[in-house]
């Protein structure tokens, strides 16, 4: 993984980041939907989410938890979106 952490705020569309913090929300599709967790995740100068497609869970992604990140990051109408990115807890 990337060495140092680049602060959400700092974020660019389409720029590969890595990004460390506390997940402070898991929002998880209904059963009737195609699978997708997605945490939020908060470092003190923004928030992000990661979305991980075709998981429903992921053991000890869950809010509190700290969190590294590593992928490409897409612009949305809410927050920057890293989708499927590469993780590492704690």
């Amino acid at each position: 993984m990337i060495d140092h952490a680049t602060p959400i705020s700092d974020l660019q569309p389409r720029a590969m980041a890595a990004i460390s913090g506390r997940i402070v929300s898991i929002q998880v599709e209904p059963r009737d939907a195609a699978p997708k967790l997605t945490a939020r995740v908060d470092d003190g100068t923004g928030r992000v989410e990661a979305v991980f497609m075709g998981r429903r869970a992921i053991a000890g992604v869950e809010p509190g938890a700290r969190i590294r990140l590593e992928g490409r990051i897409c612009a949305s109408d809410a927050l920057p979106r890293l989708y499927n990115p590469r993780f590492e807890l704690g």
